[in-house]
C-alpha cells in the first residue's frame, strides 16, 4: 500500500508499536493469545517483595490513523503511520473503557513491509511505554513487542505485548507485565492517568 499522506481510519499496528498499540519477537503469537479479553493479577513475590505481575488483556480499538509521505514521492523508507485509540475490555456483560493508546511506525524495510513501533497506553493506574519491530505494516501479522518502561504503578514495568489483528481496526491486545509497583500512600498520578469514562462515538478522524 503506497502512502498518501491522507488519514487511514482502518490502520492495524502495534500499541501501543505498539503500541497503545498499544502495539503492539518471540514464540508465534497466534499460538500464545488468549482467546478471550480479560485482566487477572497475580502475586510475584521476588525476594520478599511486594512487586507483582498482571496480565492485562484489552481489545485496542483504533479512533484515528494517518499515512506520512516522507521523502520520496510514494512508498519510501521513513514513511511513517501515526494511530491512536481506546483500549476496551469486553469481560462481563458490558464492555468497559480502560484506556487510550497512542504512537507511530517508521518504515525501515521495504521488502518485508516493515517497521519501529513505539506506542504508549495510558492506564489509570499509569502509563505503559512498548516498542519493537512489525512486518506488514499497516495490517501486521501476529507479533510480540517489548514492554520498555512506564509510570505509576508500572514505573519500573518490563515484559512483552502480544498483538493479534481482529480487524483491521480492532486488535487484541495482551500485556504481559512484570514488576508492577504498589501504589504509594500520597503518591501523585499524572492527569492523563486517568482516561474518561466514555470513548468516541465513532471511530475516524
Amino acid at each position: 500500500m503506497s502512502f498518501t499522506g491522507r488519514p487511514f481510519t482502518f490502520l492495524a499496528v502495534a500499541v501501543l508499536g505498539g503500541s497503545a498499540g498499544l502495539a503492539l519477537i518471540g514464540s508465534t503469537a497466534a499460538d500464545v493469545v488468549p482467546q478471550k479479553t480479560a485482566e487477572t493479577a497475580a502475586p510475584r513475590p521476588v525476594d520478599g517483595s511486594s512487586a507483582k505481575s498482571r496480565t492485562l488483556r484489552v481489545e485496542a480499538r483504533l479512533q484515528v490513523g494517518e499515512e506520512l509521505d516522507l521523502g520520496a514521492t510514494g512508498r519510501s523508507v521513513g514513511d511513517q503511520f501515526l494511530f491512536g485509540g481506546n483500549l476496551v475490555s469486553t469481560e462481563g456483560p458490558e464492555e468497559r473503557f480502560v484506556g487510550r493508546f497512542g504512537g507511530s511506525c517508521v518504515l525501515t524495510d521495504l521488502e518485508r513491509n516493515a517497521g519501529q513501533c513505539s506506542s504508549t497506553a495510558v492506564l489509570p493506574e499509569g502509563q505503559i511505554t512498548v516498542q519493537g519491530e512489525q512486518a506488514g505494516i499497516p495490517v501486521p501479522g501476529p507479533v510480540v513487542n517489548a514492554i520498555t518502561g512506564g509510570t505509576g504503578e508500572f514505573r519500573e514495568a518490563h515484559g512483552q505485548v502480544i498483538q493479534r489483528v481482529l480487524t483491521p481496526a480492532t486488535w487484541h491486545l495482551t500485556f504481559e507485565v512484570l514488576d508492577v509497583q504498589p501504589h504509594r500512600t500520597g503518591e501523585g498520578r499524572s492527569p492523563s492517568g486517568a482516561p474518561t469514562p466514555t470513548p468516541p462515538p465513532s471511530p475516524g478522524k
